[in-house]
């Protein structure tokens, strides 16, 4: 299957000459760039690099391409301009990329606490966006005008992106251990603790595995999953026990469906910085006024 970023990466080869520069300003590895050109390679049936040389040049066939490749990117400029600017609707709309789990809970709460102030905003939140490369990518050709993340490793911006971007810190969010209120009443002491777990390339596996490892309670993993949502209907079900946000858990706290797990020790309580970026070359008043009405917030 054709991808258009290949030819994205055709041209960076053919500017900077070079496998390992080329990759570097694509935000990829070089293994990945040259399965990339390897691929592009495949779909037009011919070779388009000469790779014997230094600097790296293109083939008679190459040559050949570089006016169809520059064409067809422009065509692809020209058509995304066009919708990005009919996806605005209006003026007035900020768009939003997430993590599911902010899509579901963190950002409806915190526009209701903002409902007054930005009701004259359309507000678009997309969630559907798959891996934390393609979040920051999104700013920066500008599909999106706003990204909220944790500020956390695996999920900052590579050195070459900081300096197009803008972060702002705005809040602390714990991540909290809960567990229904029948198993904690029945667990029997001296048996370990079933313990329902984020999937190992999830970025929440990283912190609460950390933790879990380092405490002396001895656990054992019943359940893992890539959402924060499954893990509180398991917890609520009675399966195990699970650190999860606390904005996703708010609701069931109350209710007493689920209650905080380990209360005497709170060192176990995980807090993370909640983020958000935005690309510095994004000056719609729209995006200015939401960041304005979000650095107010305390929490």
């Amino acid at each position: 299957m054709f991808e258009f970023k290949w030819l994205e990466d055709f041209m960076s080869l053919i500017e900077l000459g070079n496998f390992s520069a080329a990759a570097k300003s694509r935000y990829v590895t070089q293994s990945a760039f040259s399965r990339r050109i390897q691929a592009l390679e495949l779909w037009v049936g011919v070779p388009l690099f000469d790779r014997s040389s230094y600097p790296i040049g293109l083939t008679e066939h190459g040559n050949k391409f570089v006016p169809y490749a520059e064409n067809l990117l422009n065509q692809i400029k020209v058509t995304k301009e066009d919708f990005s600017l009919a996806s605005l609707k209006t003026d007035n709309t900020v768009r939003i990329v997430c993590l599911h789990s902010f899509a579901i809970n963190l950002l409806p709460n915190l526009l209701a606490q903002f409902n007054n102030q930005l009701s004259h905003l359309n507000i678009s939140i997309n969630p559907s966006v798959q891996g934390i490369d393609n979040h920051f990518q999104t700013l920066l050709d500008d599909s999106s005008d706003l990204l909220f993340a944790y500020n956390m490793i695996g999920m900052r911006p590579s050195i070459s992106l900081e300096n197009k971007l803008e972060k702002h810190i705005l809040f602390k969010e714990k991540i909290i251990p809960v567990i229904s209120p029948d198993l904690l009443k029945n667990h029997k002491d001296n048996t370990p603790w079933p313990l329902l777990s984020y999937s190992e390339h999830t970025f929440l596996y990283k912190v609460v595995n950390q933790l879990t490892k380092s405490i002396s309670v001895p656990f054992s993993q019943v359940f893992e999953t890539t959402l924060s949502e499954s893990l509180i209907e398991m917890a609520i079900n009675g399966i195990g026990v699970a650190w999860v946000p606390m904005h996703a858990v708010e609701k069931e706290l109350i209710k007493g469906t689920l209650v905080p797990a380990f209360t005497e020790y709170s060192d176990w309580t995980i807090q993370l910085d909640v983020v958000c970026y935005h690309s510095k070359s994004n000056s719609r008043p729209a995006v200015l006024q939401f960041l304005e009405e979000i650095h107010s917030l305390k929490k």
